[in-house]
C-alpha cells in the first residue's frame, strides 16, 4: 500500500511541478475534458506500464518517472526517420514527459539509457472501421 501511495504522491508532484513550470493550472474540469494517457516507467519488467498502450488518435501521452533513475522516450526508428515522432530528453525521477498526440499506427519505442527497456503504442482512429494499422517500426 505504501508504494502505491508513493507513486500516487509522486506523480502528483510531477504533475504540478508541470503546472507551476508552465505558469497555468487546470481546473478540474479543464482536466477532465482533456484527458492524457499515461504510462509509468518502472524499475522491473516489463518497464513500461503498459507495456503495450493503446490510445485513441488526439490523445497526449505522458510517461511518469516515479523510479530513482533517470529515463527517456525514443521511438525506435527515430534514426531513421526525420522528423523523430517520439522522442524525450532524459527524464529525471519524479519528472514526467508530455507527447503530443500522435497519428494512427504502431509505435515501438525504448529507453536510451535503459535500452532493455522497450514499450509499444498502439494509436488507433476509433472513427472509421475497420482500423487500418500504419507501422512506425523497424
Amino acid at each position: 500500500m505504501m508504494r502505491s501511495e508513493g507513486g500516487f504522491i509522486a506523480r502528483t508532484l510531477s504533475i504540478l511541478a508541470i503546472v507551476l513550470v508552465s505558469g497555468t493550472a487546470a481546473s478540474p474540469e479543464t482536466a477532465a475534458s482533456n484527458p492524457v494517457i499515461e504510462i509509468a516507467f518502472q524499475s522491473s519488467a516489463p518497464y513500461y506500464e503498459p507495456p503495450v498502450a493503446v490510445v485513441p488518435m488526439g490523445m497526449p501521452i505522458r510517461w511518469v518517472n516515479a523510479t530513482a533513475s533517470h529515463h527517456s522516450v525514443r521511438h525506435d526508428a527515430c534514426v531513421d526517420e526525420e522528423p523523430c515522432p517520439l522522442q524525450s530528453i532524459a527524464i529525471p525521477p519524479d519528472s514526467s514527459f508530455l507527447a503530443a498526440p500522435l497519428p494512427p499506427g504502431r509505435y515501438a519505442y525504448h529507453c536510451e539509457l535503459h535500452p532493455i527497456m522497450r514499450g509499444t503504442l498502439l494509436i488507433i482512429d476509433s472513427s472509421s472501421t475497420p482500423m487500418k494499422e500504419e507501422r512506425h517500426d523497424r
